[in-house]
Formats: structure tokens, sequence, C-alpha cells
């Protein structure tokens, strides 16, 4: 495709470039991808390697024409807005992506869902989907970052000359200092004392820049600043601008919902924050509704593997989103205890940066997990029950009643680490905590076969906590499944829920669909008793646990 003359200039025209789906003779749904012009590195040079594509890589994926000008970024908003206004039930669902994704399997994701919802929701004229691209560096994956050794050549590059100094003034002393305790047998006492104490401390200079290069090429640091201040300020101003172009009478709102994964949870989050009116009189009130601008309203909330802090769901004064999260309809979370990517990767690098007294704290929304044991709705012998865990009554009566998330959820490390969320912070009995706002997807032991040796996103062990030993298992189950993503004896750990034959459906079709929606998708019909037994049947042949949400149904008192 030959870039128009503008395009040299495009990231300092707009914010992001759209680009539609190709739509076959099937597909009812209309799709947009959303790019983000912003570069990985702030260097404009023309000739960069690391300048972000503000262009899409699989671009037999959309509808562009190599002898015609790409539409502008206005014309593409104007289209939106003309579908939107036409509709009688408009909405909008935006997917978000994680950290460390390359523009291509974004892309990827991104189709997937695309053709899965014109597959499978047969709605015409009510969505409208978004892929938003935000600008993510992968730390292995040659992409238009560059190669690995690039990678490593831009690290050592840009390293501050004060840390240049002592890493090479600390490597050549620990050098020729090793160099002569090996070689030099004929030095004194003193002398070999001397140069000891040389080695190891260049050594200790030298690894603490090590360490700190090491964190570079992780890209986590560098993902999380251009998660702030790209991938949230540019999906608000799209945000914005369709809100200022879409004209609607009065009484119609579009719906809009997020699915987001990882980091990309981080950025729906913030984004939700900010689109929320502070000086709303009910959202002083604390009633805040749903309407956002002049034309939307906040729909669903799904959040999967979400990497961002457990205070998210926590109440007290920390509790930044408390308010903003009231206003959506809906609210899931897709977590599992074997995550490595947020257990390790993410609470290691956090460490540095989060204002977290104990490790409990540290752990992110993603570590979150149901308690497996303990329960009231216990069955005999401690076996895992699964299906929707917080029922009042295990041989659900006629009556029946939804207990709050918060006293379900709880932080597992290992057998002799866990934390319940009610041991980390004190509540009011009488005010609706955040953490009772989310229906929670545990799928620490999800199968979409219970016959298969392996889970879909951990080791499906079955335990009450996994041990030091299984995740050494599990890390080598994700190696596996790294390396080839066909071997049936790996396991993602952290997107794996995009592969799984029942979360996938529930991600895609709570968001599209609604909580009802899916249960009529699962062909469950019947009044609420019958409709919540159904669907914790379900859940219960998968061996996911269920935290729902009390706004979901409304809750029955008990006599």
């Amino acid at each position: 495709m030959t870039n128009s003359p503008d395009k040299k200039n495009l990231a300092d025209n707009q914010p992001y470039q759209i680009y539609e789906f190709k739509k076959n003779n099937q597909e009812n749904i209309s799709g947009y991808f959303v790019v983000s012009t912003a570069k990985l590195n702030v260097e404009t040079e023309e000739n960069n390697s690391n300048n972000y594509l503000s262009t899409v890589v699989n671009q037999n994926f959309f509808n562009i024409n190599d002898r015609q000008a790409e539409p502008s970024a206005k014309e593409m908003i104007d289209k939106i807005a003309e579908s939107l206004q036409s509709s009688p039930e408009p909405e909008i669902i935006i997917n978000i992506h994680g950290y460390s994704s390359t523009p291509s399997d974004t892309e990827k994701g991104c189709k997937k869902i695309y053709e899965y919802v014109n597959t499978h929701i047969q709605q015409p004229n009510k969505y409208i989907f978004i892929g938003y691209r935000w600008p993510s560096e992968n730390p292995i994956k040659t992409d238009e970052s560059g190669s690995f050794g690039q990678k490593l050549i831009n690290a050592l590059y840009s390293l501050p000359i004060l840390l240049t100094i002592n890493l090479v003034v600390g490597l050549t002393i620990s050098i020729w200092s090793a160099i002569v305790l090996l070689f030099l047998d004929i030095l004194s006492n003193s002398a070999v004392h001397f140069f000891t104490v040389l080695l190891i401390l260049s050594g200790f200079v030298s690894s603490i820049i090590f360490t700190l290069i090491i964190l570079r090429m992780s890209t986590y640091f560098r993902d999380t600043y251009r998660a702030i201040n790209y991938g949230v300020t540019d999906l608000v101003e799209l945000i914005r601008q369709l809100d200022v172009t879409v004209k609607l009478p009065a009484n119609k709102r579009i719906k809009l919902s997020f699915i987001s994964h990882s980091m990309g949870c981080f950025v729906v989050t913030d984004v939700i924050r900010i689109l929320s009116d502070i000086f709303d009189v009910k959202s002083i009130n604390k009633e805040p509704d749903s309407d956002i601008g002049n034309v939307f309203r906040l729909g669903r909330l799904v959040l999967v593997a979400p990497d961002v802090p457990v205070e998210t769901i926590l109440p007290g004064r920390a509790n930044f989103l408390r308010s903003s999260l009231r206003r959506c309809e809906e609210a899931y979370i897709f977590c599992n205890e074997g995550d490595l990517a947020l257990r390790l990767t993410s609470t290691a690098a956090n460490y540095f940066s989060f204002p977290a007294r104990t490790r409990i704290s540290g752990y992110r929304l993603g570590n979150i997990t149901v308690k497996h044991f303990n329960n009231k709705n216990d069955t005999v012998g401690h076996t895992p029950r699964y299906g929707v865990v917080n029922l009042y009554k295990q041989d659900y009566d006629k009556d029946y009643t939804l207990d709050k998330p918060y006293n379900y959820l709880e932080i597992r490390s290992s057998n002799s680490e866990h934390r319940k969320l009610e041991e980390i912070t004190e509540i009011s009995e009488n005010e609706v905590q955040p953490a009772d706002l989310f229906t929670y997807f545990d799928c620490t032991d999800y199968k979409d076969d219970r016959s298969a040796q392996i889970g879909i996103v951990s080791s499906a062990l079955e335990k009450p906590a996994i041990n030091f030993g299984n995740y050494i298992l599990l890390t080598l189950a994700f190696i596996r499944k790294s390396i080839n993503n066909t071997d049936p004896q790996g396991v993602d750990t952290h997107t794996g829920y995009f592969q799984g034959a029942f979360s996938q459906k529930a991600i895609y079709e709570l968001a599209f669909l609604g909580f009802q929606g899916f249960l009529k998708s699962l062909s469950i019909e019947g009044d609420e008793e019958a409709q919540i037994r159904a669907f914790s049947q379900k859940c219960q042949e998968k061996q996911i646990q269920v935290i729902l949400a009390p706004q979901i149904y409304q809750q029955k008192t008990q006599d």
C-alpha cells in the first residue's frame, strides 16, 4: 500500500487512524480497528526503526484500496456516527489488548472477536465492534520495535551517562580483579583480600545496572507509560469525538461496553474514571447513573486477567475507581490462581513502584480467587465445589439469596499464605463494597472436557492452593505452550481464556449480550430459580467457580 503525502505527519495531525473490517455475505455487525499513532519511542525520525506503525499489518483484514487514499479519522468517525444514529438500540463494544502485544497479534485477536460475534450473534444494525490498539512493545518478538538484538543495542545506547560510566568502570574492575585472582598466585594475603573486595563491590554495582537494563528490556514499565499517556488519552479522545459527532434524541443513548485483557484493563478502568463526570450531582451523592457525555451510557465491563491493583475492589480512600465503577450496568472479572504473568512478572515489576506494605496487598486483581474450602456451601470431604458458590443454600430451594461476593474472595499464594479480602481491610456492613459490583469467574480448575489431563489456564489440580512445586511444573507447561501453541500438555496461564471454548463464549457474549443474553445463548430458560440452577450446573461441568453479583438478580429475603 502506498502512503499518501499526508501520511508522514499522521501522528502530528490525529491521535489515531481508523480502519474498517472487511465484510462477507454472512457478516451483519460492523467492525472497526482503531490504531493509536503514538510511537514506541519519542524520537520522530522517519528512518527510526522503532517508529510505531500507524498503519495495519494484516491489510487483508480491512477495507484498504491501494489506489485510493485512506479515509481520514474524521471521515470514519462520521461513518460510525451515521450507523449509530440509524440503529434503534445502538451499542459499541470496544476490545483493548494487554501488555507486550504486537500489532499483528492484536489485529488477529480483534479479527477473531469480529468473526465470532458475526457467527454467533445475529442482531444486525445494533452492534458496532471496535478493536483498539495502543502502542505496546513485545520484549522478544521481532516487530516494528526491531529485533531482540536491536532492542538491546537501544537499551545500551539510551543508558544515562552516569550509569554508563559506572557499568564500564565496574565491568573493567571486575574483569581485571578476576584475572589477577586467577592467574597471579604470588600475591600476598592482603592483596588477595583487596582484589576480592574490589571484585565483589564492582560486581555489585554492575549487577544493579544490569538489573535496570533487564527491567527496560522487559518493556513492562515502558508499556505502563504508554498505556497511561497514549492508550488512555487516545481512547478518551475517540469516545469524545463520537460523543460530539453523534446526534440522538434526548431519550436515546448508546450503550458503551468494554472487553479488556491484562494491562488493557488498566487502560479501560482509567478511561471509565475520566469519562465519569465528577461534578455530576448523582455522582457526588454516591448514586451515579450509567449516562456519560451527551449520548453514551456505560454498559458492560469485562476484565480478563486484569493487571490492575487489588485495591480496585477494596473499600477505602485508596480506591480511586469506586464511584465510576458504579456507573457500569454489569461488570465481570476472569481470573485464576496460576496466572504466572500476574503472580510473578507483574507483582515483581510493581514491587518497585506500588505503595504496599505487605506482599499480599501488592498482588494484582487477576490474582483474586474464590475460596476453595470452608464455604458454607462446601460439599462433604472438602471437595472443591464449582458453579455459583455464593448461593445461600446449596440445595437450591425455591427461595434463595446471593451472599455478598466480598465474603467469598481471597488472595492465595500458597497453602500457608492466603488472605480473605475481609481480613485485608475493614468494611462497613451497611455499605455496598466495590467487590460486590463484580461477577467473578475463577478459572483455576477450568476444563472444557473433564477428562482432560490439564486445564485451560492452569494445571487444574483441584487443590486448596498451588504450591511451589506445582508452579515449577506449570511454568514448564507454559514454556511448552509458548514454543508450540498446539501442544496438548501446554498451558497459557495468562491469555488462555480466549482459547477455551466456554470461557471465550462467556467473555464475548457477556460483553455483547449481557448476563441474561448469555443465559439464553446457553439455552437456559425459565424463571430466576431455574436459570440460576442451570447456569450453576453449566459452570460445575467446566469446573469454574462463580461468584455472582447480587444485582444480576433481584435478591430475595429468606423467611
